[in-house]
């Protein structure tokens, strides 16, 4: 698979537009610390996605880009290493079922693999639990969006902009409007993004 791990992370977040509202910052700072600490000794394909994901969850575009983008491009086999990931994360959540960074790990890999349902049953089971955080609504909607279910990922980003404005979420809005076929409202949406559209230029 090829780039659709950086892309999710290029399409919801934006460094400085928005900062994510999760209730488990410190958690995943946590995470940060610990995961940076062992890979200053070693690199560590598992560690170095844990860490992607949590710069993801906290709004670090650019760091967490730059990993996911290394791991697509270098690592031999990266694909049937997250299968592998996957269901080692599956184990661990039997006994941790209610534990956040488990459900985010298998989401985003979940995703990466193309298990779109799989995918989304995380990211709401992630919702649940930190009902605040946009990104978490924004993952779900791109989910939706691969799995042209165009319709859920407008309610998920119109969810996600109730909680806070986000220019992102109007873009990956009007995204979705316009493969719906309604370009009106997909311009206006686009045009409100217009800060995150740039980026993409950029």
């Amino acid at each position: 698979m090829k780039k659709l791990a950086c892309c999710l992370i290029i399409l919801i977040l934006s460094q400085g537009l928005v900062i994510a509202q999760t209730k488990y910052k410190v958690e995943w700072q946590e995470v940060i610390t610990a995961r940076n600490k062992i890979l200053e000794q070693k690199d560590n394909l598992e560690y170095m996605y844990e860490l992607a994901v949590a710069y993801a969850n906290l709004g670090e575009v650019e760091k967490a880009n730059n990993i996911f983008d290394h791991l697509d491009e270098e690592v031999e086999d990266y694909e049937m290493k997250i299968e592998e990931m996957i269901d080692d994360y599956q184990i661990q959540l039997a006994s941790k079922p209610d534990n956040i960074e488990l459900l985010n790990y298998l989401a985003f890999a979940y995703y990466i693999s193309r298990d779109y349902q799989q995918a989304e049953d995380n990211f709401e089971r992630i919702i649940e639990f930190d009902p605040k955080n946009i990104w978490s609504y924004n993952y779900l909607a791109i989910v939706n969006y691969k799995a042209r279910d165009y319709n859920r990922a407008e309610e998920n980003l119109k969810r996600s902009l109730e909680i806070e404005e986000s220019q992102y979420t109007h873009l990956l809005l009007g995204a979705n409007y316009r493969k719906q076929g309604n370009f009106f409202r997909g311009i206006y949406h686009i045009s409100k993004g217009r800060r995150a559209a740039s980026t993409f230029l950029d």
